[in-house]
């Protein structure tokens, strides 16, 4: 199925995005409650077709979804955003220098106005990284592995990543969540280099850099959705 895939809701043509999952035993269909994104999962055997016929069925489902959506928290000047789990007033300063700075519970962000939340929003992914580095590079070094590299990037549900060739990638947000959680992820991708599944195995390995790691695991479920919606 191509990207040109829609629903029809109430007039409002909704784009789908699909993809096959050999696993899949079944059409599985959830909205990404960030961005209101649909997202359907098909077996590979699944046709359009009866992806067309399973969505007819789901117009009311969707409808009640996506109005039940908060929407996003866009950051601006006088704002409050969370650096690691205490929150800070966002201060546009409208003056020089160019940069942003953190003190006394505020965040001052310099240069012109209009400029601003992507000065901040590339001040908050260069703070992760710093902090992500540091917690990776200990735990990979506990579990005696090796990275490539470490990237920061915007994902609309995911916290972190592990690929094949060795590059850990995590969600710039994560400053934004308490310290322990910032780590538990950091734990949670090295440990994918030992182990690139979710078995008994993976979570054992977790646990020697994260004992904890099922507290923090539900701070992610029941808090960490409010830190999709922030937006710059």
């Amino acid at each position: 199925m191509d990207d040109d895939f829609h629903v029809n809701l109430n007039g409002e043509k909704v784009p789908v995005h699909v993809r096959r999952n050999s696993r899949a035993k079944r059409l599985i269909l959830r909205i990404d409650h960030a961005s209101g994104a649909i997202k359907l999962t098909l077996p590979l055997r699944a046709n359009a077709r009866a992806a067309e016929k399973f969505l007819s069925t789901q117009h009311d489902w969707l409808l009640r979804g996506r109005a039940a959506i908060a929407p996003l928290d866009v950051v601006g000047n006088g704002s409050k955003i969370s650096y690691l789990g205490e929150m800070h007033d966002v201060v546009f300063t409208g003056m020089p220098p160019r940069r942003a700075t953190r003190a006394d519970g505020k965040i001052h962000v310099g240069g012109p106005i209009d400029m601003a939340p992507k000065r901040l929003e590339k001040w908050v992914r260069t703070e992760a990284k710093k902090l992500l580095d540091v917690r990776a590079a200990a735990h990979a070094e506990t579990l005696a592995v090796s990275y490539k590299r470490i990237s920061i990037g915007d994902m609309s549900s995911r916290w972190g990543s592990c690929s094949a060739t060795g590059t850990l990638r995590f969600n710039w947000r994560l400053l934004m969540a308490p310290p322990l959680v910032l780590d538990y992820v950091a734990a949670h991708e090295v440990a994918h280099l030992r182990e690139m599944n979710h078995s008994d195995k993976f979570w054992a390995e977790v646990a020697k850099c994260v004992p904890d790691h099922k507290a923090l695991r539900r701070w992610l479920k029941t808090e960490g959705s409010d830190l999709f919606k922030i937006r710059f």
